[in-house]
């Protein structure tokens, strides 16, 4: 099988899985396949040398996990046995759309009974086990001391690499993480990303849902004092909800909560919900992987503007508020705050129903239900973002633009012809 930069073998089973992927790389950034395995990843940097051959990365790690796995142990094990194998490699970025980044990766991967934390340098890697509490991780290594089962050279490799001196003062994410090489990527701005989610969590723990965790991943500090001063759109790479600006072209592309019950029969055990580009200007619609199928349409995009991409709609709701935030982002959370409130509403009554058939043995029926309510969702959701693009353009008119990177936005949006009302 043909994986972004290389070709692997195939093995003789694979799951079903849905997931969210930049439209050049075969694998995912984060997804969920039919067992209720979750795994999402982030970017990190290490002291370890990139290798020059052509091999996985992170993206690709994400899909093979998902497609190979049953559960989150058994993918950490798969993801690990193929860095063993192929190693990490290979540009993780388009070229010519922002620089030649390279990067190792930090993972998080979950089922319905536990979750691994698994991150890497190269082809070493260390393991952390979770059954119960909270956790985050962002752009920086967070495994320390204190891990489950690591790769059998990690420590003598950091020895004798000159990054630490014995096995008692061995720290990896001190050891293994390069702090100096990130260019624009501050590691701090990244600890505080990752201090504000964990926060977000335990403030919320014991009673987290699939609305807090929306919540949290539309936080751009509100409260605190690193709140932007105009919006979110002026700020900087410290947000969990990440905007693009001069400073740095990176942004939010995509989000996804995982929700994983295992007290719930099959076709209801997991509950995928997507939402595209920034979530504070987006909307979190649910998906099933029993039964139901992403549309095609979902398919669609590729790094320049189509209507027919659901991402670029979505995207572009994002940087039409980004032209006055302060008065447009409100009036898109008025009509997305409503949709969420009742597709989950609308999801308990759909869930009641497809128990009662999967208790009543018709669970054909019931895969019939979940199809038919995604696609209804979608539908539905889809005609939101028609509606939501012309009011928003009027109301920019009448609001005027306020954005101080607009020279930043015209350039960029011009590249991927993005139909904006920019003088």
């Amino acid at each position: 099988m043909k994986c972004t930069f290389l070709e692997i073998p195939q093995v003789a089973i694979t799951y079903a899985h849905v997931g969210s992927k930049i439209w050049w790389t075969f694998g995912y950034e984060h997804g969920m396949n039919e067992h209720g395995v979750a795994i999402g990843n982030e970017a990190v940097w290490s002291k370890e040398p990139y290798e020059d051959a052509a091999g996985l990365i992170g993206m690709d790690l994400v899909r093979l996990g998902l497609e190979r796995a049953r559960t989150a142990y058994e993918a950490m094990h798969v993801m690990v046995q193929l860095i063993h194998v192929h190693g990490q490699s290979g540009q993780c970025e388009w070229p010519g759309q922002w620089g030649n980044a390279r990067n190792f990766n930090s993972f998080i991967i979950a089922d319905p009974n536990e979750a691994w934390i698994l991150e890497t340098a190269g082809r070493y890697w260390v393991a952390k086990r979770l059954t119960r509490g909270v956790y985050s991780i962002s752009n920086v290594y967070s495994i320390e001391q204190d891990w489950d089962e690591a790769h059998p050279g990690l420590v003598d490799h950091a020895i004798a690499a000159g990054w630490t001196t014995s096995r008692e003062d061995f720290n990896f994410a001190r050891d293994y993480g390069d702090y100096w090489r990130h260019g624009s990527n501050d590691p701090g701005m990244m600890q505080v990303r990752r201090n504000a989610t964990l926060n977000c969590l335990r403030l919320d723990h014991g009673s987290l849902t699939p609305a807090h965790m929306m919540k949290i991943c539309r936080n751009h500090h509100e409260g605190t004092l690193l709140e932007p001063r105009w919006g979110a759109a002026e700020s900087f790479w410290a947000m969990p909800c990440m905007h693009d600006s001069t400073k740095a072209p990176y942004h939010t592309a995509a989000s996804m909560i995982a929700h994983l019950r295992n007290s719930m029969p099959t076709e209801l055990r997991q509950v995928y919900w997507g939402c595209f580009s920034n979530p504070c200007s987006s909307v979190f619609q649910p998906f099933y992987l029993h039964g139901a199928r992403v549309p095609a349409s979902y398919s669609e995009g590729t790094g320049i503007y189509s209507d027919e991409s659901p991402w670029w709609r979505a995207n572009r709701v994002k940087l039409l508020c980004h032209l006055n935030f302060r008065a447009l982002q409100p009036k898109v959370r008025v009509v997305f705050d409503a949709v969420e409130e009742w597709e989950m509403r609308q999801l308990e009554l759909v869930e009641a129903e497809v128990m009662g058939l999967v208790n009543s043995g018709d669970k054909a029926a019931a895969a019939r239900l979940l199809r038919r309510y995604v696609d209804d969702s979608s539908d539905r959701i889809a005609q939101e973002y028609s509606c939501l693009i012309p009011r928003l353009t009027d109301s920019l008119r009448e609001e005027g633009i306020q954005y101080l990177h607009l020279d930043y936005l015209k350039d960029w949006t011009s590249k991927c012809s993005v139909p904006l009302p920019i003088p």
